[in-house]
């Protein structure tokens, strides 16, 4: 588990106005990293959204869930009221002494509150203001995750066919777009740094959707092939994404990008060559993938899974078995991520949004 002593932004000021999960994901970045944060909850509400979206095994009347906890980790929660003219006072307060403030008020919103990006730059020209929409921030429609991932693509080309789409599990368009909101904070800062000036920041979550296409986009754009569903495969590798199952039933993914990768794959299982010709390069083994798949399984499933591991170690070949979240946190890597904190009584887990470190060179 972390031990958070990184002191990177320690005096540095932070105000989240946000709720639900991009812009919050961004404000614990912050947190994690020695900042000041503070988190305004709507108390009319009973706070953020997500204190509510609890699994049914969690105790309904806790005003806390594992939800809420993913993405509030290290903050000062107030639970205000901003139609109240002292509570508004008060956020008024913080922002002047604030270096950021993270919102994704709609505009309509921000109007009625007072808390324009345009207006509170002009109050307070040193701030660094991080405004997140759905679309655009003149766009009055709201943004969901789910309807990001279904307009964006997303949800077309996951499933195993066309009859059985599937969103991804985790809300990854806001995950996406907290990253773009990081991105771009740390550039405003590194522009006040030259100009002594602040600025307004939008990021959008329907474009963080389409920037993180790739090669999926690209493969629209340059070869004018539209995504479908594929499971776990990849639509321009093979094997990679293909799953074998051995002879203890253990579910095996293999990841070979290259030709030469292949090539040892295929001699470490066989020393039969009548059928390599047929594989030995990429385009080839994409194009036949179902044959591919055939033969190679048929050389699997008679082994048990520690020799299977075995030849694709020495070899060095991309694969892994296929881990569920208790498999996953119980590698000492993942349990690295771990953060906890108690909140007004209650544990609070959540990974670390935070995987890199720096080394210094002595």
């Amino acid at each position: 588990m972390m031990s958070r002593t990184d002191t990177t932004f320690t005096g540095l000021k932070v105000v989240d106005l946000s709720s639900v999960l991009a812009g919050p994901l961004t404000g614990s970045f912050f947190a994690e990293l020695g900042a000041e944060v503070v988190k305004i909850e709507n108390k009319k509400i009973g706070g953020d959204a997500t204190r509510q979206w609890k699994l049914p095994s969690e105790n309904a009347e806790d005003p806390y869930c594992a939800y809420y906890f993913s993405a509030n980790f290290g903050k000062k929660v107030l639970l205000l009221d901003l139609s109240d003219l002292d509570d508004k006072a008060q956020v008024e307060t913080l922002i002047s002494d604030a270096d950021i403030v993270i919102s994704n008020f709609q505009k309509k919103t921000a109007i009625k509150l007072g808390l324009e990006p345009d207006d509170l730059l002009n109050r307070h020209p040193h701030l660094i203001i991080a405004q997140l929409s759905a679309y655009e921030y003149d766009d009055p429609r709201p943004g969901y995750d789910l309807v990001m991932q279904g307009e964006t693509g997303w949800i077309s080309m996951n499933g195993t066919d066309e009859d059985h789409l599937s969103k991804l599990p985790v809300a990854l368009v806001d995950v996406i777009a907290a990253h773009q909101l990081k991105e771009a904070i740390l550039i405003a800062m590194f522009n006040k740094y030259k100009t002594g000036k602040g600025c307004v920041a939008h990021v959008s979550l329907y474009k963080s959707a389409i920037s993180a296409l790739a090669n999926q986009a690209s493969n629209f754009l340059v070869a004018s092939q539209v995504a479908s569903p594929m499971g776990t495969l990849h639509p321009n590798i093979a094997p990679y994404g293909d799953v074998f199952v051995t002879k203890d039933k253990k579910k095996v993914i293999l990841a070979v990008g290259s030709d030469r990768q292949f090539e040892k794959l295929w001699f470490s299982l066989t020393e039969d060559t009548s059928f390599y010709d047929n594989f030995e390069f990429n385009s080839s083994r994409v194009k036949n993938r179902s044959q591919l798949v055939e033969y190679l399984q048929a050389l699997i499933e008679p082994m048990l899974y520690n020799a299977l591991e075995a030849i694709l170690k020495t070899n060095n070949i991309p694969f892994c078995l296929i881990a569920k979240m208790d498999d996953v946190f119980n590698n000492p890597l993942a349990r690295e991520m771990i953060n906890v904190e108690m909140v007004d009584g209650y544990k609070a887990s959540s990974v670390s949004n935070v995987a890199f470190y720096f080394q210094s060179l002595t």
